[in-house]
């Protein structure tokens, strides 16, 4: 399962956040100059936007430009990935192989299902495998919290290692995502001095040992905001760091031009979308997430006891939710790095959990292969050639479904089942694609070699979207031009285009020919990214064959 997420890795089509390219641009343009600091960017509003480690992976990765492919920029996400989800597999044995009752095998059983829930979830999917991804900070800044169910009691009471050793880990998950990832963290772990180390409610903060046990925190904070610092000390413009991501990018995310109470209950960026995160979060494994946070629930109301390590995972699930409640920008997936604790949830309570959740989770997947067959159909109607696709492909769906149908209607193979059939689905997701990112989704090396140092007008649609053609017209010197995806005939003025660029790219609807005063040189087939809202949601699955694909033309300025 974990070599699956190297499936179509280094394709131009996966799950990912669309401002991967924004980063991607980034760092490329800094490998140019052959510095590590400062950032440098096209445009000013995007240059100091993320912490420098995020950039210093990706150049060194890229070769400083030399290996410059998707596929390398998104390995060192991998690696986080792998890392994580082993550490969530072995914390879990551990924690199975210590209670009363339990042997060998089902610890290794239960430790091997919190990997796989782990690498199942939508969100460690999507941001996980990207060269912009939560994998890094989700490794450094949830890895403290797993190492620290390791062995709270001997950790929570150590005076320099452990405080130490957290600081530096949290000052490099700051030096990728930002300072302010301090907050969460030092309340999560200040949460765990008090109710592990001090047995006391979070709310009984005057007792004995709290002087030694704030110095403790505090001093995890002020090592990892030290860490984050060498960026200043480093970076040749550390005012221009301050007014970009510390005032900008930061401070930003409080700002807003309505009430903060009225965004806090609002529908799309409220406090709901935060209470709701985890469950979102694990995409199709949400009545699974649900399901044991009901489960523990009701355990924890019959009188059963909660072990401290399993409480460490409750405090940093809380812990993050209370800060990324307060910004007036929220999102679910600022709870990502809280992910690996609840596949360790997930795994504790899997036997426990009654077979409704399971069954629901099921249905989610039978659901998600119907939808997978349309879009693939819609591929084929498309392009106009059946043999796109293997049929191992619509034999992986006709699996995803039957399973689905044989873990509800049999109760013995209800868990198992479902244990994998979520990969099977994201599996899926990523075949879907696959076509796309191959030969039909490529131009022809006749036509890669015809630009070769030219300058070729590309479109964009969102911010950085334009940086993707630097891996699809490579030795090209692409610019910009404002444009949705795909364009109607009357929408972009080709002919203006082409009056100051020999070569331009244009996206159409099936059907639509590029122009009319040009040479098309040749084409592609590209999956829309952003689609026309007033197509309506419903057109993905009743017409997926105009909803999902255009075709983008490579043409040439006619000879004068």
């Amino acid at each position: 399962m974990a070599l699956g997420y190297l499936f179509q890795l280094g394709g131009d089509h996966i799950p990912r956040n669309g401002d991967e390219l924004v980063y991607a641009h980034i760092a490329r343009l800094t490998a140019e100059r052959g510095h590590w600091l400062p950032l440098v960017s096209s445009y000013d509003f995007m240059r100091n936007t993320k912490p420098p480690m995020l950039f210093w992976q990706a150049m060194v990765a890229g070769g400083w430009g030399d290996h410059w492919t998707l596929l390398n920029l998104r390995l060192p996400s991998m690696v986080y990935v792998w890392a994580t989800a082993l550490m969530v597999g072995l914390l879990t044995r551990k924690i199975v192989s210590h209670t009363a009752g339990q042997d060998k095998h089902q610890a290794r059983v239960a430790g091997a299902i919190a990997a796989i829930v782990f690498l199942s979830f939508f969100s460690t999917y999507r941001y996980g495998r990207p060269y912009l991804t939560s994998a890094p900070e989700t490794f450094w800044l949830c890895g403290v919290f797993l190492a620290l169910a390791w062995s709270p009691s001997q950790l929570l009471a150590s005076r320099f290692k452990f405080p130490l050793l957290a600081g530096l880990a949290i000052g490099v998950g700051c030096l990728y995502k930002s300072f302010a990832m301090v907050v969460p963290v030092g309340l999560g772990l200040a949460l765990c001095y008090q109710v592990l180390h001090a047995r006391r409610a979070p709310w009984q903060v005057f007792r004995p040992g709290m002087v030694q046990d704030s110095i403790k925190v505090l001093a995890i904070c002020v090592i990892a905001v030290g860490v984050f610092s060498l960026w200043f000390a480093l970076d040749p413009l550390p005012g221009e760091v301050w007014r970009e991501f510390v005032v900008g990018e930061n401070a930003g995310k409080f700002k807003s031009s309505d009430s903060y109470v009225k965004l806090a209950f609002s529908g799309s960026g409220g406090i709901l979308v935060i209470l709701t995160g985890y469950f979102v979060n694990a995409g199709l494994l949400l009545p699974l997430a649900v399901g044991a946070a009901w489960t523990a629930w009701r355990s924890y109301r019959s009188g059963h006891a909660v072990g401290d390590a399993e409480k460490v995972m409750w405090l940093w699930l809380l812990a993050l939710a209370i800060v990324f409640m307060l910004p007036s920008q929220r999102s679910a997936r600022y709870l990502i790095p809280a992910m690996p604790a609840v596949a360790v949830l997930i795994a504790l309570y899997w036997q426990r959990m009654a077979r409704i959740w399971f069954s629901l989770c099921l249905v989610f997947c039978a659901l998600g292969a119907v939808a997978i067959q349309r879009i693939g159909e819609g591929a084929v109607s498309a392009v106009g050639d059946s043999d796109i696709y293997s049929p191992f492909f619509w034999v992986l769906l006709a699996l995803v479904f039957a399973a689905s149908a044989l873990g509800i209607a049999k109760k013995s193979w209800t868990k198992p089942i479902t244990a994998v059939n979520g990969f099977g689905f994201l599996l899926a997701l990523a075949w879907v694609s696959a076509p796309f990112n191959g030969a039909i989704g490529h131009f022809s090396p006749q036509a890669l070699a015809l630009v070769q140092g030219q300058q070729v007008r590309v479109p964009n649609n969102f911010n950085g979207q334009f940086e993707r053609y630097q891996f699809l017209l490579t030795g090209a010197k692409t610019v910009a031009y404002d444009a949705p995806q795909p364009v109607d005939y009357a929408d972009v003025d080709v002919d203006a285009l082409l009056k100051t660029s020999r070569f331009a790219l244009v996206q159409r609807r099936k059907g639509q020919l590029p122009c009319t005063q040009c040479r098309i040189v040749n084409v592609r087939w590209d999956i829309r990214s952003r689609q026309d809202p007033k197509e309506g949601t419903f057109a993905a699955l009743t017409s997926p064959d105009t909803f999902w694909y255009s075709r983008e033309y490579l043409v040439e300025r006619l000879a004068q």
